[in-house]
């Protein structure tokens, strides 16, 4: 067991050569060590999250000897067997086959009644990584992400998956599936392989519009509802959410009355065009005033950074201004994993918003990732190093796994930064911690 730090609030945990049995029960051990908001498992480690600084030493005194049989131990169980049809015809195939040198009908042949088996669920909500995929039919990731298509079936390294949401990845495509795999399948289950001729995914369902108790929303196309994360989603595979800029959004809510983590709207750029329904008290961008109902009201360009907050309250609660620090200069510590960056600037990308942030090194990091690296948990502020060389911050949204290396992790009293970071904007990370293995 090698622990290394994540930032000042998490650390990875690398298991080694560990059964899916195995896995969960380290996993269910470390969900009960005091202070413990989330633990994610990777194919061979944990991703383990603290609310406050972590206790490192009770991870190693809590590892079980062996892995118990319980709910909360799934794989260990067993699970269901189903069959799921795959129509192969993805934009990755032809260079699979050519990689595995086989023609479409002799894989068509050997993949028939594969059988694979959920290991854990982690990138986004509902995806299972899947073992039992032929090792000699393995490809690397590719070099970054872009869109994928709900359903699609696609591999990374010797595992594979099915994307149960229309998201950026960055795994091979290989096929589609119109069966439904969104929160379908839990570790231990096992999917049995069936190809078909075709397959007809129905459109995903539109995003239900914007509402609110207190107002019609007349305009809000850069706006998102908020509140407090709820870290009981990662084992769904899903982030926990929550303000991208807590300190704003909690000054909001205190100068209308509110409790800190009261919902509240988050917009990016500019604020929503509301008409009210009842008289209330509203805060955005550090003022404060009464409305009406009846009033309508367009809210401006938000006046410091990308982002700002609309707090909806009763009275007018503290209204207290701070002084900020420059959002372009961020504190970060290196890794977890053990790669050599000092202070590195960045051009911030348009490829932004609450799942992560695309930055361009001005200059290039010289890094040999491994071609077969697993998938870790991550957090708000895990900083990724994609082959392409683009680095990519993570936001509260955020895949709740990636199978990229983790060169840095902004600490938490900086991810603020990241939420107010614009496109074209140049940045600087600043590396105030060394990496370092903590335990064994």
């Amino acid at each position: 067991m090698h622990l290394a730090p994540a930032g000042d609030r998490a650390v990875l945990v690398e298991l080694g050569d560990v059964s899916a049995s195995e896995l969960h029960a380290f996993a269910a051990s470390a969900r009960a060590a005091p202070g413990v908001v989330a633990c994610i498992p990777g194919h061979s480690s944990l991703y383990v999250i603290w609310a406050g600084t972590p206790n490192f030493e009770t991870l190693v005194e809590r590892r079980p000897l062996r892995p118990p049989i319980s709910r909360e131990n799934p794989a260990a169980e067993g699970g269901r067997r189903s069959t799921m049809p795959v129509a192969f015809a993805g934009a990755d195939l032809d260079e699979f086959l050519a990689r595995t040198n086989q023609t479409r009908e002799q894989f068509l042949s050997r993949v028939r009644g594969i059988t694979l088996t959920a290991r854990y669920l982690g990138f986004r909500g509902g995806f299972a990584y899947l073992d039992g995929w032929p090792a000699e039919w393995a490809m690397p990731r590719r070099s970054t992400s872009r869109p994928v298509a709900r359903g699609s079936f696609a591999i990374a390294g010797s595992v594979a998956g099915f994307y149960p949401i229309d998201t950026p990845g960055g795994w091979n495509l290989l096929g589609l599936t119109d069966a439904n795999v969104e929160h379908a399948i839990a570790p231990g289950d096992e999917i049995v392989i069936e190809p078909v001729d075709e397959v007809h995914v129905a459109p995903a369902p539109k995003k239900a519009p914007l509402q609110l108790d207190y107002a019609d929303v007349l305009s809000a196309p850069l706006a998102t509802l908020v509140g407090a994360p709820d870290w009981s989603r990662i084992d769904r595979g899903v982030a926990p959410g929550g303000p991208f800029d807590d300190a704003a959004a909690a000054l909001a809510n205190r100068a209308v009355g509110n409790p800190s983590d009261a919902p509240l709207l988050e917009c990016a750029m500019s604020g929503p065009r509301l008409r009210f329904r009842r008289d209330c008290v509203v805060a955005w961008c550090n003022q404060v005033r009464g409305v009406r109902a009846g009033d309508e009201i367009a809210f401006g360009r938000v006046t410091d950074g990308l982002r700002g907050y609309l707090a909806v309250g009763n009275r007018k609660g503290v209204v207290t201004e701070f002084a900020r620090e420059d959002h372009r200069v961020i504190r970060a510590m290196r890794g977890p994993h053990d790669v050599e960056i000092g202070t590195i600037d960045c051009e911030v990308t348009p490829s932004i918003d609450r799942v992560g942030i695309r930055l361009r090194p001005m200059r290039p990091i010289d890094v040999k990732i491994p071609a077969d690296l697993k998938s870790f948990g991550m957090q708000c502020g895990t900083v990724q190093l994609h082959p392409d060389g683009s680095l990519v911050a993570m936001g509260p949204d955020h895949p709740v796994t990636g199978g990229y290396l983790q060169v840095l992790t902004v600490l938490s009293d900086e991810r603020w930064k990241l939420a107010q970071l614009a496109p074209g904007e140049r940045m600087r990370f600043v590396v105030n911690q060394a990496h370092g293995l903590i335990g064994s």
